[in-house]
């Protein structure tokens, strides 16, 4: 029935919108920042997603990937409010960089999937989701992607100060922030204070409790009983965190310097954490402070290969600490970007060619009494060198884009006995290419084709201990290969009148795909001093082997009457060489955004559709008591309303109601879904005053 519904909605909408191509209005031309030469985002062969103004602003206090979670093949791996990683086509993790002005945000979250993006929104002007060639300027990510959000602070401008005060009544959650630039220097600071929220049911899914329930009654014991629907706080689900950051600029139009530091701090609980049998549950926690020096110089040139250099350099102090009170681990990080970039052109071709240095040192601290004084992680240190070119041009109407990349990687790892210490290097080639072709002035035919390599992260390799935030022991495999992937992409773009169509068809081929294979044998028990004890801790070996995925992306932009229509849909399918389902493929969704002027006011409706997720991964293990669940699909509603006063110039009031139906939301991408879920419906209410 679902798909039926589904359907209906898709041809409804497309068939509501054939006559506007009789407008004579075109669309706005959207200028895409992260690539080379900022080319408007329907003329680049890589796929682009973009994230700005209005859209934007209603999800400033969200993690970055639930931000971004309804742009088409974008989806959040959520921890709970506070931690959603961004996931590109299925993928997340080292997969994936987040950045911001290009650079990498110096943080753990990687390290992690409950670790939280160091990244603030209130910041933030855009964000920007990057595909194909042109992301292999930033690292061997062209078969998945980057996030690089734009802060403003990195970009002088006109005198300007913006306040923002923001309420939800479902978490009481509260926010502030304020931005100031007088001449080149600018000042900001935010603060976002949130309580335990409520969800609409209870925390297990019926998946689960079903689950649970079949194990206890093969185990002869007396299942629980089942809990009522009914609103349920969720259990520390709480955070916290705060930002301040000072920026300027100084030179000319020739040659410039801007300068950048930012702090942020942020506290957060991890809901749905286990207790071990007869013991009360512990709020498991993390704690993390990050502080950022970021410079850039500018330098206009004369030469006739290269007309501009642009330098930039990040370097990051980091320090997270996580668990309960007697166990956990303490993660302490420095890292350095420099990254060096000359453009130019020969004959019709633009070009970008550079220079990237990365030095990241991760130390760990266990804070428990256990085998290891280090965490899950030993200390660590990785270091990577890297070389990339990128030219395009367009001739006879055909758009060619060039992309090439090589790296070392040297990472090793420490350990308190000096025999144990390890060492791995990794030398990387990643090349792209893509090629479109220009059918009058709105159709746009092309393609492209990458053959990426990424080397395994230092959890990957040195892993060996247990990851008590998430329950289980990790074992890395320090001979574990590089990861290939050859990938191609298909897609179509067109604009005509008011209305513009997008569609594209991805198939990624990995060779030796890195992944979290479930083995018993490090798994540990709830009472150490009782072999008959249950297992409380499971133990999982990251293992590679070949993997495919494949998959649809959609997005129909459009307006009728008053109204401005945005339909999306993507599907995703992953499989692993021996037959089985990668984890956590977000399901077949569809998104429907309506948009129109009532009287003063900007109402927006949003409405997202997600299908039941039936193919799911199994633990690879004897037992099925760690099998990935199914998981129901939902119809997520939300709608806005924006209204400026005339009286006061500069004022926005927002209204929002989040979750207007309070439906029972679960992400499949989520490694917490079966424990627990989103947030019920939540009224909420900001207003903004720039002057």
């Amino acid at each position: 029935m679902k798909t039926i519904s589904r359907a209906l909605l898709l041809g409804a909408t497309l068939s509501s919108t054939i006559a506007l191509s009789a407008h004579s209005q075109s669309v706005d031309e959207v200028i895409v920042l992260s690539t080379p030469t900022q080319k408007p985002a329907n003329e680049v062969i890589s796929t682009t997603e973009i994230l700005s103004g209005d859209a934007l602003q209603a999800a400033l206090d969200k993690p970055i990937g639930d931000a971004l979670s309804s742009l088409p093949g974008v989806d959040s791996a959520g921890y709970g409010p506070a931690v959603g990683q961004p996931l590109i086509r299925g993928l997340g993790g080292y997969r994936v960089d987040t950045m911001v002005n290009g650079m990498s945000l110096g943080d753990v979250a990687a390290v992690g999937g409950d670790h939280a993006n160091g990244l603030s929104l209130f910041d933030t002007e855009r964000v920007e989701v990057l595909k194909g060639p042109a992301a292999l300027r930033y690292g061997a990510f062209a078969a998945t992607g980057v996030v690089n959000s734009f802060n403003r602070h990195m970009e002088n401008g006109d005198d300007a100060t913006d306040v923002l005060f923001g309420f939800g009544d479902n978490a009481e959650e509260t926010m502030t922030a304020l931005f100031a630039r007088r001449g080149g220097y600018a000042v900001s600071a935010f603060s976002q204070d949130a309580d335990p929220f409520t969800a609409p049911t209870h925390a297990e899914s019926d998946r689960q409790i079903a689950h649970e329930r079949e194990h206890a009654i093969a185990e002869g014991e007396t299942p629980e009983e089942h809990p009522a629907h009914a609103d349920t706080e969720v259990d520390n689900s709480q955070n916290e965190s705060n930002g301040f950051t000072v920026s300027g600029h100084f030179g000319d139009e020739a040659t410039n310097l801007s300068l950048m530091l930012s702090t942020l701090n942020m506290e957060y609980g991890l809901p749905g954490a286990h207790a071990h049998e007869g013991e009360e549950a512990e709020e498991t926690s993390i704690d993390l402070e990050q502080q950022t020096i970021h410079a850039r110089l500018r330098q206009q040139l004369s030469g006739d290969v290269f007309n501009s250099l642009q330098s930039d350099l990040t370097i990051t102090e980091f320090e997270q600490e996580e668990g309960d009170a007697d166990e956990g681990v303490i993660f302490d990080q420095d890292s350095l970007q420099l990254r060096v970039e000359a453009a130019g052109s020969t004959g019709d071709w633009q070009t970008l060619v550079g220079l990237e240095y990365r030095e990241n040192e991760l130390g760990t601290t266990s804070k428990g009494s256990g085998e290891h004084a280090h965490g899950y992680v030993p200390d660590t240190e990785r270091s990577q060198y890297g070389l990339f070119a990128f030219a395009e041009r367009e001739s006879n109407d055909w758009l060619t884009e060039l992309a090439l990349r090589v790296d070392s990687v040297e990472q090793d790892s420490f350990h308190d006995e000096a025999d144990e210490n390890a060492s791995t290097s990794h030398d990387l080639t990643n090349i792209s290419a893509g090629l479109a072709r220009k059918i009058g002035n709105d159709l746009l035919l092309g393609g492209s084709v990458s053959s990426t390599e990424r080397a395994p992260s230092q959890v990957e390799l040195f892993a060996e201990g247990e990851h008590h935030a998430l329950s289980r022991v990790e074992m890395g495999d320090e001979t574990l290969d590089k990861e290939t992937s050859l990938s191609t992409e298909l897609y179509l773009r067109r604009n005509w009148g008011m209305s513009s169509l997008r569609l594209a068809f991805f198939q990624n081929d990995y060779r030796d795909f890195i992944y979290l294979e479930r083995n018993d044998d490090h798994a540990e028990r709830a009472d150490e001093n009782d072999p008959n004890s249950e297992i409380e801790v499971y133990g999982y070996d990251y293992a590679s082997q070949d993997a495919e995925l494949t998959g649809y992306e959609l997005q129909y932009n459009t307006m009728f009457g008053a109204v401005d229509a945005t339909l999306s849909y993507s599907a995703i399918e992953g499989e692993l060489a021996d037959g089985g389902n990668l984890p956590s493929i977000p399901p077949e969704k569809i998104g429907l955004s309506l948009a129109s002027n009532i009287g003063p006011a900007r109402v927006t409706l949003d409405i997202e559709n997600a299908a039941d997720q039936n193919d799911v991964a199994t633990n690879q293990a004897d037992d099925e008591e760690d099998d990935e669940l199914a998981t129901d699909g939902y119809t997520s509603v939300d709608i806005s309303a924006s209204w400026q006063p005339e009286a006061y110039e500069g004022l926005t009031i927002t209204g929002a109601i989040r979750n207007l139906t309070d439906e029972e939301i679960r992400h499949h991408s989520s490694p917490l879904k079966d424990r627990v879920p989103e947030a019920g419906q939540d009224i909420r209410i900001t207003a903004r005053y720039k002057f």
